[in-house]
Formats: C-alpha cells, structure tokens, sequence
C-alpha cells in the first residue's frame, strides 16, 4: 500500500508541470495580445470622438494651416495662373504655356511640384525659357514648407506629390486671384474670360462639374445605418453632420438649397467636381474656407471613417471646403460634356466617350455652340501603355505618334445641357461615356488648327523633357540628403 501511494505521488509530481503548462500558455498569450487589444480600443476611441464629439473643445491635435508659414508673401501681387506640373506631365506644361501666349494670355505663371525629383532641373530651364514674356516662376511648395515646420518631416511632405500638390499650390501662392489649371487643358480661347463669369463675379469662385458618374465610392461611399433610419446615408452625410465645426469657430451651417440640390448630396454621383480649372479670388474668401480645406486634406483623410476617400484626387475637396464652412461658391451652370472618341461615330453616334469638355460658363450665353476647353490628356499625351491597345505602340517614334494624334483629333462633342444625367443602362459601355446624351459636330473652323499645334509643340517638348515615375521616393530622398523616417 505504501508503494501505491509512494507511485501515485511520483506521478502526481511528473504531472505537475503538465498542468502548469496548461495553465501558463494561455496567460502568456494573452499578455502577448492584449497590448494589441488596448491599443485598437484606444484609436478606436480617439476616431469616434474625432469625429462625434460637438463640443467646444477643440478636436485638432496637429498644427493647423496657418497663412503666415504658408504664402509667399503678406501682399497680394494680383491676378495669375497656377500649374502644377511633373516631370511626365512637363512636355504637357510647355505647350500649355505656348497656347496661353498664343491666346494673349499675359498673366503671370507659378509652376508647382513637390521636390526636385518630381520636376527636374533640366526641365524647369526649359519651362522658363519657353515663355516669350519671360513670367514663368517655378515653385517647389515642398522644400519651402518642409522648410517652414508645416510639414513635419520629409516623407509627409511626399504625400502631395501629383494630384493634391494643386491644394498647396492654392493655399502657398502669392497670387490674390488664382486661376488653378491642370497641364493637359485644352483652350479654345483666352481664359481671361473667365473673370468676368457671372458665378466669378458673384461668389469670387468659379468651379466646373464633372461627369456624375453613380458608383457606391469617395463622398458617395454608402454608410451602414439600423433598419428603419430612413434615406440612403452617404460618407458626404456622414462628413457633414460629424465635422468638428467647434474647433474652426463654425456652427454646422444649414444645408442650403445649392447643397440639397446637388447630385452629390442626393447620393446619385461619385464625382461632382472636375477640378481641370479653378478660380478662386483669394482675397474674397473667409479665412475659415482655408483652415477648413487644410483639415480635410492634412487630417481628416487619414482618419479611419474617411479611409474610401471623398476625392479622387484632390477634386472634391476644393467645393467640400466652402460647402463645410457655409461660404458661398459657382458651379459652371452647364454639365460637363465629352468629345468623341475616333469610333464613337461608328459604334453608337449618340453616346462619345472621349475626354471631358466644358461650355462657356455662363447662363447668359446665347451660343450653345461656345465650346470653351477640353481637359484633354487623352488628345494630347504622347505617353501610353500597352493596355491602351493603339495601333501605335507606345515606343514608337516621335513623328508617328505625332500623326496618329493629329488623326485622332475628336470632331463631335456632346451638345450644352444643364441636368447632369447618367444612363443607368450602359450596356457595357464605361462609365465615363455620356450615354445618349447627342452629339454635334465642331464646326468652329479655328478648332482642328489650334488642336493640332498644341499635340505639334507637345511632341516637340517630349523628345526633350526627361521623364520618371514621379514618386520616385529614394531618388528624391537622396537629393534632398534627407532619409526617410
């Protein structure tokens, strides 16, 4: 008996560890894990209450935009035009700069990129030497705010590189009267007319709409709401009742009758905003617009409601700002248009897919006919890939691509119109295309002559111009002798 129990306990013993093993595993576990936990619960908490607390306690815990690190200058120097540009866009940027003299456009120009790696020096010589009067001034907003402590290091200053260097490029410029263009517009006459636009004149602002195009993305992305809560809620909704209006000195405005009617805001478009041109007179604007812009791009994107993006790009968030801060703003009052595609004619004569185009902006304007530009990359640009399926390849010789362009210049637009309309029933068509929206014929006898100079002096800007990826990161990293974070 005494060696049963003598046995017994030695294998109690042997066991022991077993069950402590059993017993420890776990625990470590979860001390591994709940770190991990406690940390997701704490953002979790610090996102909700960025976005849902009303109070008056300011929810900003970042340096917010301030004019004094951001302008060039205290003074206004006036009217001027403002191109953001990159190394693969630059022979785009020459030619444009070619047509507004050619249209006695005499503004001033400020050209922005984000480090020299993205517009390089070879390339800036060429831009200022191409304009005959000599007012082209290069702008690199990056180096000068990572300079002036608004960007707290060199890698967040990469962020604006390409599109959303366009807001800092409004927000940096000396320029009282910005008209904020895109390189691969296409004028067909001087955009000196748009300053005396009626929308211009009343507001100070003058934007242009982009196809409405109803995809559940960006502003239009649908929210989760329980059963029974009434209408489709959008992120655009949901922005504006949670923005911290309190920490800008705001009060949620009402939602004005220009607001309700968008398509926007009745959830029937992903796009509202072609931002290919702006004007704003920076002087007429209530300094709260730019705070408010700054948040949306600097901070509030990043934040885990807003990671579907309200923009493609930088484009809504220019009428976003305004619309947030209760600040008047013009929308052209013609929808966006498009020019044809070289098949369109073929396949389906009444639908064109080619790229965008605006009428002049104006409700007093009696010429339906008065085509003012073409955001026109697709007319112009002697850069594609493989996937565009051309029947000139992308390496093809300069002078070839130069002729397959010429052949391809779009001679049919869609008419003027003022509803902004998607055809549900595309079959198959992309949903860039203006289904069943008509087209006219272009018998402005100035077009193809002016269309086809601006591809010539493109093609010769691109045998010359040196192109990269503009997010070439350690290269930039490199030239700046700054490493990365």
């Amino acid at each position: 008996m005494h060696a049963l129990h003598r046995l017994v306990a030695r294998t109690a013993v042997r066991r022991l560890p077993s069950l402590v093993s059993v017993l420890l595993v776990p625990f470590l576990l979860l001390l591994c894990i709940a770190p991990f936990f406690f940390v997701q619960l704490l953002a979790g908490e610090r996102s909700a209450s960025h976005l849902l607390r009303s109070s008056s306690r300011a929810v900003l815990n970042v340096p917010t935009y301030s004019p004094s690190t951001f302008q060039v200058q205290s003074t206004s120097t006036g009217a001027g035009i403002v191109i953001p540009l990159h190394n693969n866009m630059a022979a785009l940027g020459v030619s444009l700069i070619l047509e507004l003299r050619r249209l006695n456009t005499t503004l001033p120009i400020q050209i922005y990129h984000c480090f020299s790696g993205e517009l390089v020096d070879e390339t800036q010589a060429l831009l200022r030497a191409t304009d005959p009067l000599g007012r082209v001034e290069i702008v690199d907003a990056c180096a000068l705010l990572l300079a002036n402590g608004v960007f707290s290091s060199h890698w967040v200053a990469l962020e604006y590189q390409s599109y959303l260097i366009k807001v800092l490029a409004l927000l940096h410029t000396s320029f009282d009267q910005v008209m904020l263009m895109d390189a691969d517009v296409i004028f067909l006459e001087s955009p000196d007319t748009l300053w005396a636009m009626p929308g211009y004149s009343r507001t100070g602002t003058l934007f242009f709409y982009d196809r409405r195009i109803n995809v559940p993305a960006f502003f239009n992305t649908p929210m989760v709401q329980p059963k029974g809560h009434g209408a489709k809620k959008t992120l655009l909704h949901h922005l504006y009742q949670h923005f911290p209006y309190a920490a800008f000195g705001l009060r949620q405005p009402r939602i004005s009758n220009q607001l309700r009617a968008s398509s926007a805001w009745q959830g029937a478009t992903a796009h509202e905003q072609d931002s290919s041109i702006v004007l704003i007179h920076k002087a007429r604007v209530a300094p709260v617009v730019w705070q408010v812009l700054w948040h949306l791009v600097h901070h509030l994107r990043f934040e885990r409601a807003y990671k579907p993006g309200l923009s493609w790009g930088d484009k809504e968030y220019f009428w976003l700002a305004f619309a947030l801060a209760g600040a008047p703003y013009a929308f052209s009052p013609f929808a966006a248009a498009n020019v044809a595609l070289p098949e369109d004619m073929l396949l389906h004569n009444d639908t064109l897919c080619g790229n965008l185009a605006h009428y002049i902006p104006s409700e007093t304007e009696t010429d339906a006919t008065r085509l003012f530009y073409i955001n026109g990359n697709d007319v112009l640009s002697p850069y594609w890939r493989e996937s565009k399926m051309y029947a000139v390849a992308p390496n093809a010789p300069w002078d070839a691509k130069e002729a397959f362009l010429i052949a391809r210049i779009p001679s049919y637009v869609t008419p003027r119109r003022t509803q902004r309309n998607q055809e549900a029933h595309r079959a198959g068509l992309n949903e860039a295309c203006l289904v069943g929206q008509g087209a006219r014929h272009v018998t402005d006898p100035r077009f193809r002559p002016h269309v086809v100079q601006r591809i010539k002096d493109t093609i010769a800007a691109a045998r010359i111009v040196h192109t990269k990826p503009p997010n070439n990161w350690d290269a930039v990293a490199a030239r700046q002798g700054r490493p990365r974070a």
